[in-house]
């Protein structure tokens, strides 16, 4: 049987559109998954408000930040949701108010977690985490540094804690948790228990942000990246070098150690910020750095630890504890050399933005204590909806961690502590620093931002 010439022009012509509809297809699927930016959260740990030259600090030398703060926007008001790690990072992960899950304090052995009613790790069966949230948007996800989230190697930490990989991460080399880390600056397979090894403690900012820009390195153009680089430094232990040491030798010995500590750490960052450069992916990478709470009040950061003039420090649930630096870059998308003093932002707000980027959708039935901040990424002032609660359950009343309860809700602040009827009320935007109690004057309003604390509190595991 023939076929007529313009039977045969038609077949032709659907065959190469059958194909032509699946390259689209095909094409149309690749544009929307390089549209996806990579994105790299860099949380350091006890780094405080104003341990950046760009946040004030006139000491220090943090140059590397400093010009990513030149290159990007920084903002005064980024809240943590606790003034102590495991809280604080918990709610990175699960974009909840760490108190849901019971996490009152950091993870400790496991008597002092009972005593604290602490699980020994974070609930590893929630139906939702940031990094398994970003794998099923068709991310690749690391975890390399700090963890502390359960696991670590005894004396502090589980052994039998899950490591970091079962809450969605493709690649993991943390400390303060299981699976792979280090020993000294060499890779090891094994949970450890690390804070006395010298070598390790140097190294920890270069080894860790190595294995970022490899990690970077052998998945660029592949699929859009997530990475989650948490620092060790400047938490104790600090040992620099003498190396390390050596230009902040005319400051005081405490100022030398953790100076010397902060500036190593900005140098790798800096290493960090170049290479993804060179590889061209600037265009396609949001870029953050943070800290989990305010300067220690120990060791060499009682002395050189700054939180720019804001009140308390870490452990504390006033601003030195719980507002910490926060500088976003993204080349041509963030605007540069831009100073945001109005948004209110916090931790729990990482997971619902993230996911948005990421283009997925959240269950509606998880309840993210969060809200979408992405209309910063656009340069708009962002305007909070939802309160920010904090809640502290070992109070010293005799020093700044006497509050028990905090919540923020719009411009006022209320701490308080019923047990010895001590309220302080703060306009945070007028008042950053705590210095004016408001509460004798507006009894009405302590009232309300109470009532409001005690319904958060109600939906909470005792």
């Amino acid at each position: 049987m023939s076929i007529s010439p313009l039977k045969y022009i038609i077949i032709l012509l659907v065959v190469f559109s059958m194909f032509s509809c699946k390259n689209l297809k095909k094409e149309v699927s690749k544009t929307s998954e390089s549209t996806k930016p990579n994105i790299i959260f860099i949380f350091a740990d006890d780094w405080g408000f104003g341990d950046l030259g760009v946040y004030g600090n006139k000491e220090v030398v943090t140059p590397n930040i400093d010009k990513m703060a030149a290159e990007g926007t920084r903002y005064t008001q980024f809240h943590v949701t606790s003034g102590v790690c495991s809280p604080s990072r918990s709610s990175v992960l699960t974009g909840h108010f760490p108190a849901r899950h019971n996490v009152h304090g950091h993870f400790a052995p496991h008597d002092l977690n009972v005593k604290r009613n602490m699980p020994d790790y974070l609930d590893d069966s929630l139906p939702l985490y940031l990094p398994k949230t970003m794998q099923k948007a068709g991310y690749k996800t690391a975890h390399f540094g700090k963890w502390h989230l359960g696991g670590g190697g005894l004396p502090n930490g589980d052994p039998n804690a899950p490591e970091p990989k079962v809450y969605g991460y493709d690649e993991t080399r943390v400390w303060n948790g299981n699976g792979p880390t280090w020993k000294g600056d060499q890779k090891w397979p094994t949970t450890r228990y690390m804070d006395n090894d010298t070598l390790w403690v140097q190294s920890s900012s270069r080894v860790v942000v190595d294995e970022t820009i490899d990690f970077i390195k052998r998945n660029k153009g592949k699929q859009p990246m997530f990475i989650n680089l948490w620092l060790k430094d400047p938490h104790t232990p600090l040992w620099p070098s003498e190396e390390q040491r050596k230009p902040f030798k005319d400051f005081s010995q405490n100022k030398e150690t953790y100076y010397a500590v902060l500036k190593d750490a900005d140098f790798h960052v800096g290493r960090l910020l170049n290479s993804i450069s060179e590889m061209g992916l600037d265009e396609n990478t949001l870029i953050i750095f943070s800290s989990d709470n305010g300067p220690a009040a120990y060791g060499p950061s009682l002395e050189a630890g700054s939180t720019a003039g804001l009140k308390g420090r870490k452990v504390d649930i006033l601003q030195g504890g719980v507002v910490v630096p926060f500088i976003v870059k993204w080349k041509n998308h963030v605007k540069e050399n831009k100073v945001d003093s109005i948004s209110v932002l916090s931790t729990v707000d990482l997971l619902p933005t993230f996911a948005n980027l990421a283009k997925i959708e959240l269950p509606k039935d998880y309840n993210i204590d969060g809200e979408n901040i992405t209309s910063i990424l656009e340069n708009k002032t962002f305007k909070r909806t939802k309160p920010l609660f904090w809640e502290w359950r070992f109070p010293k009343i005799k020093t700044n961690h006497w509050a028990e309860g905090a919540v923020r809700n719009k411009d006022w602040k209320l701490l308080f502590n019923e047990k010895i009827s001590r309220e302080e009320l703060y306009n945070i935007s007028k008042d950053p620093f705590e210095k004016n109690n408001l509460a004798e004057n507006n009894k009405q309003l302590v009232t309300e931002l109470k009532i409001l604390w005690k319904d958060w509190k109600k939906d909470l595991p005792k």
